[in-house]
């Protein structure tokens, strides 16, 4: 499972290319098999989890959270696997573009579980914090909830992202393409958790504090 071919790495040069564009911040494509979410499932079901703090205040600004998390989570066997598909293939496919988005080879050290109940409030409008770079992950496993991008943080003009599982979605972050500061990241949040929400998120290891 999570095998590195020549369709996986086109798929990824693909959507590589696509998030490059001017105009968009995030990408999402079919990309992984019902086995592998079955198994990502059963190890994610099986960690500890503790509740997130219920508000997250930066610079003035606060994110509510109503979800359970396993953080850092052990980047061990079925994840492991995942993490090293996705470092080796996005950076294979980016050579390969005319014009390579990511400058560096990825480092997914930061990897985060989050475990939604039915009904919860789900997270609030945010962008990922600029010491995170290149590109942020996540994997859906299971549930029913939105994932979306808006204009502003009021949330005009919400997008859904189609992060059904089976699905990789592919977040725009510092760094990515050349991009820099706000511009980089989308707003995004998870909202309409009717039927619960298991995913993975994945960032790459953040530069240590001047």
């Amino acid at each position: 499972m999570f095998e590195l071919n020549d369709c996986k790495i086109r798929q990824l040069r693909h959507a590589l290319a696509r998030l490059q564009r001017p105009d968009r911040r995030y990408v999402s494509l079919a990309f992984f098999t019902a086995d592998e979410v079955l198994l990502l499932r059963k190890t994610a079901l099986a960690q500890d989890f503790r509740r997130a703090q219920s508000e997250i205040r930066h610079k003035g600004r606060t994110v509510s959270q109503d979800f359970d998390v396993c953080f850092p989570a052990p980047r061990t066997g079925a994840f492991d696997q995942v993490a090293t598909q996705l470092e080796t293939g996005l950076f294979r496919a980016s050579v390969d573009l005319p014009n390579p988005p990511l400058s560096e080879a990825l480092n997914l050290a930061d990897f985060a579980i989050q475990h939604y109940p039915v009904g919860a409030r789900g997270i609030g409008i945010h962008r990922d914090g600029m010491r995170y770079r290149q590109i942020v992950v996540i994997i859906t496993l299971e549930g029913a909830s939105r994932l979306f991008t808006c204009a502003d943080r009021l949330g005009r003009a919400k997008r859904r992202i189609d992060d059904r599982p089976g699905r990789l979605v592919l977040l725009s972050a510092n760094g990515f393409a050349g991009r820099s500061g706000e511009d980089a990241r989308p707003l995004h949040g998870v909202d309409r958790v009717s039927g619960g929400r298991l995913s993975l998120g994945f960032r790459t290891a953040p530069y240590p504090a001047a």
